[in-house]
């Protein structure tokens, strides 16, 4: 892939720029049948959703960022959830990927953060009957 597929995509602009809304909804789009798969492979459970997600934070720097992107990418096929043409072509440009898996993180960790306090609300209302 070359980087006008990324202009085609409107994932880089034509003056070069990145465009973070794009990215940001390409993110969202794939992150919530992700996060559904993982939290549904764990059963909820708090202590592997957070070593799942350190490890995502962890190697979220410059010199893992195209391993971690691929570790993702291959999570997606284990479990049997679609990866996005649009979502695939991300590596191909060190500043998309960087904004990318940001992106990826931060919205995954809110959903996250929405299951475990939903369950959190069930489980005592569960409790206090």
């Amino acid at each position: 892939m070359s980087k006008s597929i990324l202009i085609d995509k409107g994932i880089i602009l034509k003056n070069g720029e990145i465009c973070k809304d794009k990215i940001n909804l390409v993110s969202g789009a794939i992150t919530q049948p992700f996060a559904e798969m993982v939290w549904a492979s764990t059963g909820g459970d708090k202590e592997t959703i957070n070593r799942f997600t350190d490890i995502l934070v962890t190697m979220n720097n410059d010199t893992e960022r195209d391993r971690l992107f691929n570790i993702i990418q291959m999570c997606y096929g284990l479990m049997g959830v679609m990866f996005s043409d649009e979502a695939a072509c991300m590596n191909e440009n060190s500043a998309v990927l960087k904004y990318f898996i940001f992106s990826f993180i931060a919205d995954f960790g809110e959903i996250m953060q929405e299951y475990l306090s939903e369950k959190f609300n069930k489980d005592n209302t569960a409790m206090s009957n």
